[in-house]
């Protein structure tokens, strides 16, 4: 089972903390829509940035796989080149029993 690397949960947009002196909470619904706007805003802004983060870790895993597999690309087109340049009837090839035996 993997590690996570972020978790990532919804916090409560309209919940307060200490209501003012004269009890109120906020002074009308206009401050409670408007807090929980602000709130769910920064709370997008945080989830973007986690898929930003996401996307680019993925990006350098691509970038990485990449190179991988354009090395080995390279590698069998050296192989290839090499065994279109061998004269079967000038090299040597093995039998089965003189493999078996050269091991």
């Amino acid at each position: 089972m993997p590690f996570s690397k972020r978790a990532v949960e919804p916090q409560l947009l309209c919940r307060y903390q200490v209501p003012n002196e004269e009890g109120l909470v906020f002074e009308d619904l206009v401050s409670v829509s408007n807090v929980a706007l602000s709130r769910s805003l920064r709370q997008l802004s945080d989830l973007a940035r986690h898929a930003c983060s996401i996307f680019q870790e993925l990006e350098d895993e691509l970038v990485t796989s990449s190179q991988r597999v354009r090395g080995v690309q390279a590698r069998v087109a050296h192989l290839q080149q090499t065994c279109t340049e061998l004269d079967p009837k000038q090299e040597a090839v093995l039998t089965w029993e003189e493999v078996c035996n050269w091991f």
